[in-house]
């Protein structure tokens, strides 16, 4: 890792950075079961976790304007310095409507999210959503967000269309987004139901279950062979790859071993973890360094988690700046990685 000295002006792109439009808070307000929201006093609660759908449910999350409000983003924006954001509809997508209007709502909520590039003047642009009715739908989907002006990729969960990631029925999921070479965003869910997760209200589930369902959805991307398939996939990963950058030895280890049916592969895992791109959300130095050395510095752009209560941009670019100044690394990982990776127009806006 290098420290540059050289001062350069660099623009700050956001990747990561949710939005929940309101017909899509309408469909969740609907839903009896988590994850769900609730009004409660007036106010709005998102429900995500086993322990919140019980006959005397905790508190979910409180879900102020900045949920949904395309001012309050910008606000936001404007208070920390960052030029442009690639928003994205938060978790859980559209994985609680796996049926045909489900898959109505995803094409009008991808419509709402086309739109923020031309009436913000390019500060926001959009991730479409896909449909989960089933893998066809999804794979359809992936032509069509190609082809509209302003989506410049997709986000999903850990399971696309009922499937985890090494269902061999993904394949024509995979394909698709590959023939296009479609950008996607991988984000955790609803964390891992274990009860090893409880208490604590939901620090155990933000602070470990995230990263570590992310973990395991990956690995089995790369145990399965899907990326010596689909070679000219784009994916980038959330929160830092998860465990990955830490775990990616381990994994190699057990490849050595011959213990899992990874063995197959023709190269390490670690070899399929480094094609990945991470964005750099760890908040602290080792963390940094860890997803650093694994993919390296063309690979890592910034991001915020922006409208949640672990949005922290300032420890962030903070974390970034003291390990590698504010030289062209330091660029690359703040807005050109994001202008090369996504698509992006390379304009002025601020």
């Amino acid at each position: 890792m290098r420290t540059e000295t050289k001062q350069l002006t660099t623009r700050t792109i956001d990747i990561h950075s949710h939005i929940y439009p309101e017909p899509y808070l309408e469909l969740l307000e609907r839903r009896q079961e988590i994850p769900r929201i609730i009004n409660r006093d007036g106010n709005r609660e998102f429900q995500i976790f086993m322990q919140e759908n019980s006959s005397q449910p905790t508190k979910g999350r409180p879900m102020g304007p900045e949920y949904w409000d395309i001012e309050e983003k910008i606000a936001f924006m404007d208070k920390f310095g960052i030029d442009r954001s690639v928003i994205s509809l938060g978790n859980p997508w559209m994985d609680p409507f796996p049926d045909a209007a489900g898959d109505e709502a995803a094409v009008s909520i991808n419509k709402i999210l086309s739109g923020y590039e031309s009436s913000t003047n390019g500060r926001l642009v959009g991730l479409g959503v896909l449909p989960t009715s089933c893998v066809e739908a999804a794979a359809e989907t992936v032509k069509t967000i190609t082809q509209t002006e302003g989506l410049y990729g997709a986000a999903t969960g850990p399971i696309i269309a009922g499937k985890q990631f090494d269902d061999p029925q993904l394949d024509l999921f995979w394909k698709e987004m590959a023939t296009y070479k479609l950008p996607l965003f991988i984000h955790p869910e609803n964390s891992l139901p274990l009860e090893t997760l409880g208490g604590y209200h939901q620090s155990l589930h933000f602070a470990l279950g995230f990263p570590m369902e992310t973990t395991i959805a990956i690995s089995r991307l790369v145990l399965s062979g899907v990326m010596v398939r689909f070679p000219t996939l784009k994916i980038i990963v959330a929160h830092g790859g998860g465990c990955l950058p830490y775990l990616g030895g381990r994994m190699d280890s057990v490849y050595r071993a011959q213990l899992t049916v990874g063995n197959s592969l023709p190269n390490p895992p670690s070899s399929y973890l480094r094609q990945l791109y991470l964005d750099a959300l760890v908040y602290y130095a080792p963390a940094f360094q860890a997803e650093y050395r694994l993919v390296g510095e063309e690979h890592l752009m910034f991001g915020t988690d922006h409208p949640f209560s672990i949005a922290e941009p300032e420890i962030n670019r903070s974390t970034i700046q003291g390990e590698l100044g504010n030289g062209e690394i330091y660029r690359k990982i703040m807005e050109r990685n994001a202008i090369n990776f996504f698509g992006l127009v390379d304009n002025e806006l601020r």
